[in-house]
């Protein structure tokens, strides 16, 4: 069995913390090639940083349904862990 099949916190925090960044990074760069292109008749100007990061944050919902369809209790909580401490860090670093 693979590790990451295994039904452990420390998975789901590894899980989490991947996947936010991979996200953010996914977004980033869509932003990037995005900016300057014509949408609706006008030029993208792209969007913020903080919203990126939000919804890097956001789409941790992703893991968390499938360890929770999975019945993967522990994982889930992991996920959850990091999430919530994710987005306190957004709220705080970009917010106030």
């Amino acid at each position: 069995m693979s590790k990451l099949q295994e039904d452990n916190v420390w998975v789901g925090i590894g899980v989490s913390i991947f996947f936010s960044i991979f996200m953010f990074y996914v977004l980033v760069t869509l932003n990037q090639n995005l900016i300057g292109k014509p949408f609706n008749g006008r030029e993208f100007g792209g969007i913020r940083e903080r919203f990126i990061a939000t919804l890097a944050v956001f789409f941790n919902i992703i893991p968390f349904i499938i360890y929770l369809r999975a019945k993967k209790d522990h994982s889930m909580r992991g996920v959850g862990i990091v999430t919530v401490l994710l987005a306190l860090f957004v709220v705080v670093f970009y917010y106030l």
